[in-house]
């Protein structure tokens, strides 16, 4: 399903539902990392069938990527959906638009 990030982006969340959000995105980095260490390996690999193995493994990963992904996505409208008073459009494509500001603003503090 296709939603309308100008409205439902991560800049318009509430503080709360920002944090589950982030909580998300370190499961979404966590399973990225494995597909990392999963390709590091199976380049590595000098047994034919661990090769294999990583390379299954590699495609299950990224599609849970995938789904985790559409899950967050999902959370954001549902949270946005929720809120009873309006929020402001944004003139994006990117349903994580404000996340990358924070943090770089964090990491500037």
């Amino acid at each position: 399903m296709t939603y309308s990030t100008r409205i439902y982006n991560y800049s318009n969340l509430k503080d709360e539902d920002k944090q589950i959000v982030q909580a998300q995105l370190l499961m979404f980095e966590t399973v990225e990392d494995t597909i990392t260490e999963y390709m590091y390996r199976r380049e590595s690999s000098t047994n034919i069938l661990d090769a294999v193995s990583y390379e299954e493994g590699i495609k299950a990963l990224e599609q849970v990527q995938q789904n985790m992904f559409s899950d967050i996505v999902e959370y954001i409208v549902y949270a946005i959906d929720s809120y009873e008073e309006d929020v402001d459009e944004v003139d994006t494509q990117d349903p994580l638009f404000g996340l990358y500001q924070e943090v770089e603003d964090i990491d500037n503090e």
